[in-house]
This record gives structure tokens, C-alpha cells and sequence, in this order.
């Protein structure tokens, strides 16, 4: 039998990681979310409302608008490649093969892709133009209880790249899974198995299923990790197979937290302080037409961003001038509508700033597209 080894990574492995789980856990994978549209309906699917069922593109967080906005995330944030996901990608295979192609052309064959997908449109010609695209890595998610579907993986193994199987380790699916096991022992280079996860959209349903989450924990199910460890042990005994199991603990404290530390670099303003997360410590300063509480996001959505703006700039002027500030340690921030600039000098500034009705702050936030608060405080 094998050896199971633990990785540093809050992970456990037999033989070797497959390669793009190496790039994964550098934090260095851009997330290209293809389509929320999807050819299966899993009751475990853990995507959120504003992905599931939208047809849009995101590069890890940022809504795409233009293709080119992919290429300038994948730079801002060092990826050395990229995980196609979705959705299914193959519902949009067009879309999916055209940003492959621009991927490998903005950044060279050795810019590492893999791509998930179920096998319901997993046929011979688009795998074959998957290929010709410059996929370099093949993620199958087979239906454990559907055994006649699992003839589509063979479509997929002529080629010379690397096919893998990825599913959650589901407690009362370990005799299916190791079904599965023995039909692509011979067949596929590796497997992972993820620790199946409970999310806000997926909740209920599992509930109903009666899964439930682990103890001392909201977001993984109560013996999924036994059930991996279970697998690892049949796959080392029984298989020559390449096999991972990812926790969740990998992707938010390894996978999440580098990928957003290495992003923090290259977009920290000169006055930000980055924190050992990769989180941003800034002074923000806010109107008072538009303080950020709970309705905040919609409230964005929903304003006269241009007079706004317009004021912001007129306050920061009249701000350098008062207090010295030079041009460079303040900035309008046109997409949260305020002003920011270091904490120091927020603290330093913050009464005459309240006797002028506007609200001085101090936040953390991630250096993501997105900017997600994880803490303002009002000064």
C-alpha cells in the first residue's frame, strides 16, 4: 500500500499533486468563472445567487465587463495560470476556447489552464477543440449515481495533457465513489476529492438531506473528512492514481489568502498598511449621503455617482490645501465613493472633519476587485 502523506497545505495526498493544484496553493490561479449556467442541477451546488444561473463572466472577483479586464486581473494578481469554472464551461464553448487562446497568448504556453466540467457535453469535438485551444489540464465531475455516463471520460484521454476527476467526499456515497474509483483507475492521471462544503445557497437543501455541518464549524459536512481519508486509503491500496483530498481550510487559509496577499502588492496605495492576511488598513472618509451600513452596495448602484464625485474632488482639494497633504498621499475612490488616505492622517484630521459633516474611517478591506469590507471603524 501507498503512503498517505499530509501537506502543508491542510491537505493530504498519495504520490504526487497534480499540477495545477501545485500553481493552486501559490495562491497563483486565477479563477475564471466562464457562465453561471450549468447542464446539472446538483442539490450540493454551493454557488451563490448572484453566479448561479447568470450567464457573466468573473475573474476571480471582478464582474467582467471586457475580455481584457481577465488579462489585467491575471497580471494584478501574479497568476502563473488559470482554473476554468462555472457553471459548466462547455454550455459556452465558444467563450471558453476564446479566452483560453487569449490567456496563452497574453502570457505563453507555460500559463498553466485546467477546466471543470460534468460530462454532459463532454463529446469527442469539443474536447478535441478544448485541446487544439491550449487546455492544459482536464477536471471531470462524474454523477456518482449515473455509471452509464462515466463512458463520456474515456472521450477525453487520446491527448496529451493531464485528466483528472474531481467530486466532494460525500459520507453516504463512499461505495458509489469507489465504483467510480475502480472504472478510472487505468484510465485518468489523478483524482481529487474536495471536503464537501455547505454554503448560504446550499444550506437548506443539504439540511433536507439530512447533511450536517461538522462541530465547531457553519461551512463543511460532518464526515466528509472521514469519508476522504476512507477513499485515500482504497485509492493507495488499490490504484496507481495520482489523489488529492483539498479541505476547505486549503482554499480559504493557503489557496485564498496567498492569492489575495501576492494581489495586495501591486494594488496598495503608498499610504496603505498591508496586513500579514493581504487585507488593506486605510482612512476612508464618506458623506454623509452616503455612509456605509447594510444597504450600502445597493445604494451605490443607485446614486448620482457623477455629482458625487465631483464633490469628493472639490473636499480633497480644499483638504490638501488645509493640511498639507500632497497629491499623492489621497485619493477619490470612484467606485465606494469616498475619499482615502493613510489612517495616521485621518486620525490626525478627523474633527475638523466631523464639524465639516463628513465621516471619517478607518477600514480593512481585501485588495480585491471588489474591495469586501472586513471591518469599518467610525471615528
Amino acid at each position: 500500500m501507498r503512503k498517505i502523506t499530509k501537506t502543508p497545505h491542510y491537505s493530504y495526498k498519495v504520490g504526487n499533486l497534480p499540477k495545477g493544484c501545485r500553481h493552486c496553493v501559490k495562491g497563483k490561479k486565477l479563477v475564471l468563472f466562464i457562465t453561471g449556467v450549468c447542464s446539472k442541477s446538483c442539490f450540493y451546488c454551493p454557488l451563490s445567487d448572484t453566479r448561479k444561473g447568470k450567464d457573466f463572466v468573473w475573474a476571480n472577483e471582478w464582474k467582467v465587463e471586457k475580455k481584457n479586464d481577465v488579462i489585467e486581473e491575471a497580471k494584478i494578481s501574479c497568476s502563473s495560470g488559470a482554473g476554468i469554472t462555472g457553471g459548466d464551461p462547455l454550455m459556452k464553448l465558444d467563450r471558453t476556447i476564446s479566452h483560453i487562446k487569449m490567456l496563452k497568448k497574453s502570457y505563453g504556453k507555460d500559463f498553466h489552464i485546467h477546466l471543470y466540467t460534468p460530462l454532459t457535453f463532454v463529446t469527442k469535438k469539443r474536447i478535441e477543440n478544448l485541446y487544439k485551444a491550449g487546455l492544459d489540464e482536464i477536471r471531470l465531475h462524474p454523477n456518482l449515481d449515473d455509471p452509464e455516463e462515466w463512458k463520456r471520460i474515456e472521450v477525453t484521454i487520446p491527448y496529451k495533457w493531464d485528466v483528472g476527476i474531481e467530486i466532494p467526499a460525500i459520507p453516504d456515497k463512499i461505495e458509489q465513489t469507489k465504483q467510480l474509483i475502480d472504472y478510472i483507475k487505468d484510465k485518468v492521471d489523478f483524482i481529487n476529492i474536495n471536503e464537501f462544503e455547505i454554503s448560504d445557497n446550499n444550506a437548506c437543501k443539504l439540511a433536507d438531506a439530512n447533511y450536517h455541518s461538522k462541530r465547531g464549524t457553519s461551512f463543511v459536512v460532518e464526515g466528509s473528512e472521514k469519508a476522504a481519508k476512507t477513499l485515500l486509503k482504497y485509492l493507495a491500496a488499490e490504484t496507481k492514481l495520482n489523489c488529492h483530498y483539498c479541505s476547505a481550510r486549503l482554499k480559504d487559509a493557503v489557496q485564498l489568502r496567498n492569492r489575495i496577499k501576492l494581489r495586495a502588492k501591486n494594488v496598495a496605495r503608498p499610504y496603505d498598511k498591508i496586513t500579514k492576511d493581504g487585507t488593506l488598513l486605510r482612512g476612508a472618509i464618506y458623506l454623509k449621503e452616503l455612509i456605509p451600513d447594510a444597504d450600502y452596495r445597493i445604494k451605490l448602484q443607485m446614486i448620482d455617482r457623477k455629482a458625487l464625485i465631483k464633490k469628493l474632488f472639490k473636499v480633497k482639494r480644499e483638504l490638501q490645501s488645509k493640511w498639507n497633504i500632497n497629491i499623492n498621499d489621497a485619493d477619490v475612490d470612484p467606485d465606494k465613493i469616498r475619499i482615502i488616505l493613510a489612517k495616521d492622517m485621518i486620525k490626525k484630521i478627523k474633527s475638523d472633519l466631523k464639524r465639516n459633516k463628513l465621516v471619517p474611517t478607518i477600514v480593512e478591506e481585501y485588495p480585491t476587485h471588489d474591495g469586501l469590507e472586513v471591518e469599518i471603524e467610525f471615528l
